[in-house]
Formats: C-alpha cells, structure tokens, sequence
C-alpha cells in the first residue's frame, strides 16, 4: 500500500506563495513584516515531511482500528498519540497564535497549510487539533480577562485540546432547537452549572491531552425562544483545581470513514461552565469559531483531494494495459484517454481548489492585520463571501476526486488493501459537517448576495474579470472568451436573482445550490487567469498552470454556463418547491 508523498502539494503550496504574491501580500501586514515567503515556505516543506512520514503511516491504521470506548474512557489507535505528542513538541498549535500569549504570531495562511498537508496523510488524526485555532481565536476574542488568563496558555501550546459541541439529538442545522440548559451559579452571571446531551462531538474524549475545553452552547432559564437565545460556556473536562468536571463521553459512533478520531456522545450533567461573550449572545462568539472551521474543513478536503490524487497518479504510471494506438504493448494506463481525463480533472479540480482556499485565507489575514479600517472592512467581507463556497466547493471536489482517484485503480480500488477506499469513505463526511453543502449554499445566496445586495461579489468578480481580460489579452493564452461572456450573464442576472430572492426566497432557493456553482465557477476563471498571468510572468517553463487553465475552460466552464441558465431559467418560470 502507497500513501500520499505530499511533494508536489507542498511545491503548489508554494508557487501560491511566492508566484502568486500571496507572501508578499502577506508581508505587508504589520505583524508579519518580520517574515518573508521563504520562511513560509520552510514552514510547508516541513509540515508535508511530518505528514509524510509520521501521519502518513497511520492513516490505514486508524480506519482498520478505529477507537474504542470502555466506561467512558476513549482510545485512539495505535500511534495517535505519540504523533500528537511531536506535533505538539515542535510547536505546530502554536504557529498562529499571538505572540504575546506563547504563539508564533505566523499568518492564518501557514495555519491552513499545515492543516492542509495534515489532513492530506491522515484525515482522522487532523480531526484532533482541528479545532484547535478556532477555539482559541473565540476565547480570545470573546472570553474575559479572568478566562483567557486561566485557559488560553494550554490551548495555544496544545497541551490541552477542544471541542465545539453544537449538535443535539434533536437539533442539528436547526441550532434554535437546543435544549441544553445553563444554570447560574453565580450571582455576576459567569459561572453555570450545563446539563444536556451533545451528539457527534469530534474528539470530545480522547487520549491525546489530560484535559479537553469542550465550548457548549446552551440556553439559560430567562432565554427566548429559538437560536437568539442561546449563550455559550466553556466546560473543561478537568476543572481549575484538578477536579473532575460532571461531563462524561457516554459512547462513540461506529462510521462509514473518519474512524480513527473519536465521534462522540457527551453528557453534560450540572457541570462547571464559564460564559463566553455576553448572554444570549453565544451564537456570535461561537460563529467566530464555525467560520474557522468552515476554512479549516476546505483546507482538509483540499488535502484529501490531493493525496487521493496522488495514490492514483502512481497507480496509472505503474499498471500497464492495453496498448495506445501507435504505442507497444502494455502501455501504462495513464497514457490512456480516458485515464487522463480522470486524472487531469483531480489535478486541475485540487490545484483550484487550492488557488481558492488560499485567497480565502489570506482575506482572513488582512481582515485582522490591514492598515486601515475600511481595507479591513473590505477584506472581512470577501473572507465572509468566500468561506461557504471553498467549504462547499472543495468538499464536492475531496469526494469526487477520491471517487474518480479510485476508478482509475479499478477493481483494485474496491480492495482495501490498496487504501484508496479510506480516502473516497473518509471524503464523504465533509460534506456534511460544519453546516452542509446545501446549508453553505444558502448562506452564500440569502447573507452574503441578497443581504449585501450583491456589493462584496460585484467587487470580486471585477477583479476576477479584469484577471481573465488581461490574460485573453497575453499572446500565449487564450481561451477566456466564453468565461468574459459568462461575467456579463452573471451582472444581468444577478439583480433579477435578488428581486426573487426577496419576493419568493423559496424559488430562489431552488437554484441556490446552482448559484454556488456559478460563483465558484467565475471565481475559478478569475484565479486560474491570475495564475496563467503569473506563470508567463515568472517564466516557468513547464506550463503547468496554463495546460490546467485550458483544461479547465474546455471541461468546466461549460458547467458554470449551465448554472446561469438553470437560474435564468428559475427566475423567469419559478418553481417554489410547494
């Protein structure tokens, strides 16, 4: 059985970096003026050999072994642990956080790519510290004095692990549901006494860290009704004087992939919790910690995408069969047609993703650290437009591409021993979680176009418009015409799209997951052009970008028509789902 090297994902990581300008942009931002893109990229090259040889090696382990639960007790497979102990030694939950708090004070975008390159060797394991950033940029944004003081430290060193316990039994998407309940204990209404029950908590036992910061949401006694009352608290497996908190792992889910990080029920019953942020506020510190994992779920399915690409890519140049017209026997598969086209599509579908996961990232970056309010301003919106559709998007890539990475195997692929199964079981949970793809998709049409009245997109596809004119406009490239054509579809459709949206939003939604495709599509034409622009730029010979920019124009862009007719269609005959 092979696994992922995670070379060329580091090189790609890379040419963002330095090629694209995405380094250099970052250098701009006071905090990070002190580095340079060198230093990042050092930063990749030795996240893709930790992945490489210690993640790597365990990722068939976790899934043949899975975890076990004993009376509440939770073990991870084999080596979990000890790898979890060296990426803690060499200060990878660290690399973002503020320098003044222990942190390495690195950009966001270093972050994403050593989530990246994790989850691209091991899924499962990546699960763990996960979270981990988010839920220190929440209690360090939200929490009080007297709460970062105690419980940030560990979190930053990865001493100590979180979770983000949302989901009940009968309350998923729909968090207005919850029915967890905080207790006062407290006159100053800062500490409560949690019960309830959690389902699917990733990591909510484990055997990795002595204590875990579970961040719950719950509903006080004086709360409204519906997700606008809810408050979020900070439950720690173990308290502040070693004491055991009245939170226990009441068992594990047995699933399709992912099963070497521990899905877990918790029962909260009386335990300690301290408020974060205001009461009945919960859901806004706690979507400061979702939006973070939305980005940090496209960076893993991103990773995946790429080490199931890099599976199949080894298999076809090692299986010899058939003959190639004009070519001797036992030509290898990948010099077959239609092998190709199953391999091109994963190379060309990750490495956009990639292009996309990094803008979003480094928007993020500028949110926090541009030089002026309103280049802030700015930045946080674009970061707000882009999170669902690289989660959405580079999911539906992971799944398909680990799907289409297993059909060039073959029957071999539906073999375990191969290990290409792993990736196409493990791709298809992010789909799902963090808000689903449908939900993204929503969110993308209700909050970020109709709400903003299509401001932050008009102010993106511009620039990506004016990328795609200027590489049409480049003697070596071509083939942007029809994405030109498909910019102007979008601008006359998109105020007859808002005006449906407000007058019927159930016809709009019909089309919203529609609408994700053809922003995702333009944004592609956007990036791939920037991309192609830099390649002649920096006079690369191979051309990589520009072959992945052709084949994406002839083979995908026509999809991003077909989205735009589909809504087109909608608007002018609604269908409301009745």
């Amino acid at each position: 059985m092979h696994s992922p090297e995670l070379r060329s994902a580091a090189d790609d990581i890379a040419f963002v970096l330095e090629t694209l300008g995405v380094g250099e942009a970052l250098m701009r931002l006071a905090p990070f003026q002190e580095f340079d893109t060198a230093t990042l990229v050092q930063v990749v090259d030795e996240a893709a050999r930790f992945s490489r040889e210690v993640l790597a090696p365990l990722n068939a382990v976790g899934d043949r072994e899975g975890c076990t639960w004993r009376d509440g007790v939770v073990s991870t497979p084999a080596g979990f642990a000890d790898a979890y102990r060296q990426y803690r030694d060499a200060g990878w939950p660290s690399l973002p956080c503020d320098p003044s708090l222990g942190g390495q004070g690195l950009p966001l975008v270093a972050q994403i790519a050593v989530q990246e390159l994790t989850a691209g060797a091991n899924l499962a394991w990546t699960m763990y510290p996960g979270i981990l950033h988010g839920a220190f940029e929440c209690v360090h944004r939200f929490g009080s004095a007297a709460l970062r003081d105690a419980w940030l430290a560990p979190l930053v060193s990865g001493e100590w692990l979180a979770t983000m316990c949302l989901t009940e039994p009968g309350a998923g998407s729909d968090l207005g549901q919850i029915r967890t309940r905080a207790v006062w204990a407290d006159e100053q209404q800062e500490t409560a006494r949690v019960t309830g029950e959690k389902i699917f908590i990733s990591g909510g036992e484990q055997d990795l860290t002595p204590n875990i910061v579970h961040l719950v949401l719950a509903r006080t006694s004086d709360a409204p009704a519906g997700s606008a009352g809810l408050s979020l608290f900070l439950v720690p497996k173990i308290l502040a004087n070693a004491e055991r908190n009245e939170v226990r792992c009441t068992g594990i889910e047995h699933k399709m992939g992912i099963r070497g990080s521990a899905t877990c029920s918790m029962a909260f019953e009386g335990a300690t919790g301290y408020l974060v942020g205001e009461v009945h506020r919960g859901l806004e510190a706690m979507f400061a910690m979702m939006n973070s994992a939305r980005l940090h779920v496209g960076a893993s399915a991103v990773g995946l995408a790429q080490g199931a690409y890099e599976m199949s890519v080894r298999h076809a140049h090692e299986r010899a069969q058939s003959r190639v017209p004009g070519a001797d026997a036992g030509t290898p598969i990948a010099g077959h047609p239609a092998v190709w086209r199953l391999l091109e599509g994963q190379r060309v579908g990750v490495e956009g993703a990639r292009l996309l996961l990094y803008r979003a990232a480094l928007a993020i970056d500028e949110a926090h650290h541009a030089a002026t309010s309103a280049m802030r301003a700015d930045a946080d919106a674009l970061a707000a437009l882009l999170t669902p559709i690289v989660k959405a998007t580079a999911t539906a890539q992971a799944f398909h591409g680990a799907s289409d990475a297993l059909q060039v195997f073959g029957g071999y692929g539906y073999v375990e021993e191969t290990g290409i199964s792993q990736f196409v079981r493990d791709a298809r949970i992010p789909m799902i979680y963090e808000g689903t793809n449908e939900i993204q998709a929503i969110d993308l049409l209700m909050r970020k176009i109709v709400k903003d009245k299509g401001v932050t997109l008009s102010r993106w596809l511009a620039w990506g418009q004016a990328q795609v004119r200027e590489a049409r406009a480049l003697e070596r490239l071509n083939g942007f015409d029809d994405a030109l054509h498909g910019f102007d579809t979008w601008t006359d459709l998109m105020p007859s799209l808002i005006a449906l949206a407000r007058a019927t939003p159930r016809a709009a939604l019909c089309v919203a997951g529609e609408v994700m495709q053809a922003i995702h599509g333009l944004s592609m034409a956007g990036l791939w052009a920037q991309a192609s622009i830099a390649e002649v730029a920096a006079g690369i010979p191979s051309d990589a970008k520009r072959r992945a920019a052709r084949y994406w124009l002839k083979f995908e862009l026509p999809q991003t028509h077909r989205a735009m007719a589909i809504v087109a269609s909608q608007i002018q005959d609604p269908e409301t789902a009745e």
